[in-house]
């Protein structure tokens, strides 16, 4: 089971794909470790039902506002209080326009399924994505506890009820 000591928070990773790889970090003090893609699984809509169909392909061409789901080849059993958050390769959002969507997509402790980047392509062109590929990076997280406390009234603020957008002006 996976345990927390006072200087290493201990995951463990379960491959489900045996060319899969085990993301860590590159560098110490990273944030995020790369995952990488182990296939492709594409939405099939029948009438109102849905289901993942998997793309028995090396690589895929993402057409512009497309997405797919990428599974990443492994399965975590993460400590209680704590979470990884999936989230996009600054690199290839800028240069490729791809990007992961939910993001930050949210894996809870509790998750026991492999783990997938919904990836869409945000740019105008077509771009090629490859099996054994980085695409997204994955950061744990101290969940913190909290309480919901249910009020009538809420205490004032600077910026009150100012919407969407109502910080930067002054």
């Amino acid at each position: 089971m996976p345990s927390v000591d006072k200087k290493k928070v201990k995951v463990f990773f379960k491959k489900v794909r045996k060319e899969a790889e085990i993301p860590s970090a590159l560098n110490p003090g990273d944030a995020g470790a790369d995952a990488r893609i182990m296939g492709f699984k594409k939405i099939q809509k029948a009438g109102v039902e849905k289901k993942l169909i998997d793309i028995e392909l090396d690589e895929y061409t993402l057409k512009p506002l497309e997405r797919v789901a990428c599974p990443l080849g492994f399965s975590t059993a993460i400590p209680q209080g704590y979470y990884f958050k999936v989230v996009p390769r600054s690199g290839l959002a800028l240069w490729e326009g791809l990007t992961i969507l939910n993001t930050p997509g949210t894996i809870d402790a509790g998750y026991r399924n492999e783990w997938m980047a919904i990836v869409a392509n945000v740019s105008n062109k077509e771009v090629r994505l490859r099996k054994g590929e980085r695409i997204c990076q994955i950061i744990l997280c101290k969940l913190p506890e909290y309480e919901v406390v249910k009020t009538d009234e809420l205490p004032d603020s600077e910026r009150g009820l100012g919407g969407f957008g109502s910080t930067g002006k002054k």
